[in-house]
Order: C-alpha cells, then structure tokens, then sequence
C-alpha cells in the first residue's frame, strides 16, 4: 500500500484530471434543455464514482470503504455540476466553491481512510498560533478592509476622475493582487521585488496617464498606488515584527 501523504496527492491529481480535463463546466454551458444536464451531470458523476472506488480497492485493500468513498465523491461531483447556474453573474464565485465542495469531500475520503481525523484535530491546533493568526488576518486584510480605507480616502475626488472605458471591477482585483504581491514580498524580506513591481506598475501606466492627458487621473492613480503600497507594507511591516517578537 501506498503511504498517507501519496494517497492524498493521487486523490487530488485524479480530481484534477477529471475536474479539469475530461468533465469541464464548459460542457454543462446552454443552450440546452435541463434534462439533458442532469443526464450529463449523472454520467459524469458516474465516472467519478468508479475512478475513485477503484482507486481505494487498488490502493487500500478495503472493498466496503470503497464504493462508499466513490459515492461520496460522485454525489458532490453530481451536486456541484447539477446546482451550477448556466449563466452567473460571479462565475469565478461558483467555480471556487464548487471546488471547495470536491476538496472538502476528498479530504474527508483520505482522513476516515486513514483514521487520521484524530491526529489531524491535534495538528491543527498546534497551528492555531498567534504568528500564523497574525499572518491570516494580514492577508484577509489586504482585500476588503484594505479597499474600503483606500475608497474612503480617495472618495473625496473620486467624481473628477472619468471612470469611462474601464473594465468592471478590473482595478479592484488589480488591487487585491498588488496589496497580497506586496504582502508577500515584504514578509519574505524580498524588497527588490517591492520595488520591481512598482517600477512595472508605473510603467504600465504611463501610456494611460500620458494619453488621458489630464493632471487629476495621474494624481489620482499616484495617491491610490501610494497608498496602496503604503499600506501594504505597513502591515507587513508589523506582521514581520511580531513573528520576530515569538
């Protein structure tokens, strides 16, 4: 038999392989009728149930557990493809927690598998640490608590700025990612990465600040990438210290 650790990863390659490659949300996309959705959602979780029934008979030698295991992860693969909407408006939203679901039945699979739901209760609360606590609320920090600041602080001329010809919603998530590049760089003590993404940000910028050809749209891209910046590497700044201080 193999190892803990590798059954997990093989579990986890066989969702990827399935999930990603051979049964795609694309396939499930309209138009068609309901009918035929659920029949492809059942063949597909079909498929999942006898990939991973297999897998637990080959790989662990328990036949009852087995088609137990395959079941679980077909009904989450059924339930996830089934109560998926043709049209989302926050497709990335549903793909995550699709995903959330599969992993969450998977890992539940591996630990009555293993009987590793003991030990694993006690690993997780050696984890539970005022270091990696702090380090979590850093991360979570830097998206919408961070946004909502940096909104507020800007609020004031946010009516001189032409918002026209922008994505929906793109400088919001080019914030997160910058705020959680930044974070990252600065907790890893990697300043020159600090100051190669500013140096790329600035420069992707220019065309549109140069072209716009208005002062208030340079500014206001100037203050929202200070603080931005500022904030993030205050936070991380702090964060840094208190791992130090333990």
């Amino acid at each position: 038999m193999v190892e803990t650790s590798a059954l997990l990863v093989i579990l986890i390659l066989a969702h990827v392989v399935l999930g990603f490659w051979i049964s795609s949300h694309s396939i499930l996309q309209p138009p068609f009728h309901f009918s035929r959705k659920v029949i492809i959602s059942l063949l597909i979780a079909g498929v999942y149930f006898i990939v991973f029934s297999l897998l637990m008979v080959l790989l662990r030698d328990n036949d009852i557990f087995a088609w137990k295991a395959g079941l679980l992860m077909a009904v989450a693969r059924f339930l996830t493809l089934i109560l998926t909407p043709s049209a989302s408006k926050s497709p990335t939203l549903v793909l995550l927690s699709g995903q959330a679901i599969l992993v969450t039945s998977l890992v539940a699979v591996w630990l009555i598998s293993e009987n590793n739901a003991a030990s694993l209760q006690v690993s997780l609360t050696k984890l539970i640490t005022t270091p990696l606590l702090a380090v979590g609320l850093a991360y979570i920090s830097m998206l919408r608590p961070a946004s909502a600041m940096i909104s507020t602080i800007l609020s004031p001329w946010i009516k001189e700025i032409d918002n026209t010809g922008s994505l929906a919603n793109a400088g919001t998530l080019i914030g997160y990612l910058e705020r959680l590049l930044i974070l990252t760089f600065v907790l890893l003590e990697q300043w020159e990465a600090v100051g190669f993404l500013l140096t790329a940000k600035s420069i992707l910028r220019f065309n549109e600040i140069q072209n716009a050809k208005v002062r208030s749209i340079s500014e206001y891209v100037l203050l929202g990438t200070l603080l931005s910046f500022s904030l993030s590497i205050g936070v991380g700044l702090l964060v840094t210290y208190i791992l130090k201080s333990q």
